[in-house]
């Protein structure tokens, strides 16, 4: 079988408020993570989900993303935890599922954030 044929099994982390302000920036009427959901599976089977944010202050987008089976991992505000910790934290997450996991052969990150651009 070719590489383009293996179904890949994904590990999704997102920088959740990084996504928020950047929906709010653009001036977007809402964020649908399904439609992002619905296209990384035509890419492969999605075997992990964390969304990192300060859930306090975007409480609206809880249901949502429970309903998506993402876990939550708070983030303290930024004046409490630094700049970047979400970014540090999924780092360490996916570092992490690297040793433990073998299994998981992508890592996705949704971020609004350049500290991952390419």
């Amino acid at each position: 079988m070719n590489a383009k044929n293996t179904i890949q099994n994904m590990a999704l982390f997102c920088d959740f408020e990084n996504v928020a302000l950047g929906v709010r920036d653009a001036k977007y009427a809402a964020f649908d993570i399904r439609k992002v959901l619905e296209r990384l599976l035509l890419k492969g089977n999605i075997v992990v989900k964390k969304a990192y944010c300060d859930w306090a202050r975007y409480k609206e987008f809880k249901g949502p993303m429970h309903e998506a089976a993402f876990e939550l991992i708070e983030i303290p505000h930024v004046r409490m935890s630094g700049k970047n910790s979400a970014d540090i934290r999924m780092v360490v997450d996916a570092l992490d599922l690297c040793y433990t996991k073998a299994h998981v052969d992508t890592f996705v990150i949704i971020s609004g954030d350049s500290d991952f651009s390419a």
